[in-house]
């Protein structure tokens, strides 16, 4: 997902006010036994920071959803379970979780847009998606590169959390992670454009 059109300083600008604000106030809210008790209050402060979320992915604001994500994470371990705050918990844990997802997919976005679509790694990585536990000399035959470059790709591509290599009985193959089909797939639909 490619950030929105528009004036990304002032938006970053806005982003971090927004995650202050609202982080600051999940902070005291769920510090020394105080909580947003009031339902109409916990149903406000969810709407707010959803629709900050929201600005946060369209924007795909790496470092602001990851500081979000960690604020969610803390309040969650201040949170006592049950009792006045299982309303704010189940929304602190839900927010949570669409802000991992929001992260994952502007990291996976990330990764497409660093990586160059007509390297021999991109390639490999098309192949090994489309083509799940693919030798490496089969990748070198089917791209027509050598064993070395391939080599070399397929490492840079685990290191990026792209790809793995498991042995299956006497083969060792190559096949994509999540997070690499989802960049080999963005690649596909580039192609396709």
């Amino acid at each position: 997902m490619a950030p929105a059109p528009g004036n990304t300083a002032e938006d970053a600008e806005g982003l971090s006010r927004g995650l202050d604000t609202w982080a600051t106030k999940l902070r005291e809210e769920t510090g020394e036994g105080k909580v947003l008790g009031d339902h109409a209050a916990v149903d406000r402060w969810a709407a707010a920071v959803g629709r900050w979320l929201v600005d946060a992915t369209l924007l795909a604001d790496i470092p602001s959803l990851r500081s979000a994500l960690q604020a969610f994470q803390a309040a969650g371990m201040r949170l006592q379970p049950g009792g006045a705050t299982t309303r704010l918990e189940a929304v602190v844990t839900a927010l949570a979780e669409v802000a991992q997802s929001a992260l994952d997919r502007a990291e996976q976005a990330a990764l497409a847009d660093d990586l160059d679509p007509k390297s021999w790694a991109a390639k490999m990585l098309v192949l090994v998606h489309g083509e799940p536990h693919i030798t490496s000399s089969d990748v070198c035959s089917r791209l027509g590169a050598h064993e070395a470059q391939i080599s070399r790709s397929g490492k840079a591509l685990m290191e990026r959390g792209l790809v793995v290599k498991t042995r299956l009985g006497r083969s060792k193959g190559w096949y994509a992670t999540p997070r690499g089909g989802a960049v080999a797939t963005q690649f596909a639909e580039r192609e396709n454009e």
